[in-house]
């Protein structure tokens, strides 16, 4: 008896598990990079749709990518690139829960000092968990 009750313990709980995953909301997500007036892009790191981070070296400016993540994953993204006078790097996410409203940030960061590059210079999306 004790058997059959773990038994049927165990599969509710492993049905609810795998329904509450199926269920979740999902988010629609574009990140972009954009390079201009000279300034290059060394490397872009981006959460995926599995919550893994990828990074790709010596992209062509705009890269740009979209993305299904479900709630409870990461939204984060970083950009790195070599900034000559008055060049720029600029990154964007936008991200729209099912049914919601899009949201969006960037970040941009220009050269404005002469006879300078900045060196691998960062702009970043920070980090976050995307809500249920």
């Amino acid at each position: 008896m004790k058997k059959i009750l773990f038994l049927a313990i165990t599969v509710l709980f492993l049905s609810c598990s795998s329904s509450d995953d199926q269920d979740r909301l999902m988010y629609n997500i574009t990140y972009s990079v954009v390079a201009s007036n000279g300034a290059t892009i060394n490397k872009v790191s981006y959460r995926n749709s599995q919550g893994d981070l990828v990074e790709l070296n010596n992209v062509s400016s705009p890269w740009t990518i979209n993305l299904n993540v479900r709630a409870g994953l990461g939204l984060e993204a970083a950009a790195f690139g070599d900034i000559p006078y008055q060049g720029s790097l600029s990154i964007t996410a936008n991200w729209t829960p099912e049914g919601g409203v899009q949201q969006s940030e960037n970040v941009t960061l220009p050269n404005n000092t002469p006879n300078s590059t900045l060196s691998n210079a960062k702009v970043e999306i920070s980090g976050r968990t995307l809500p249920d």
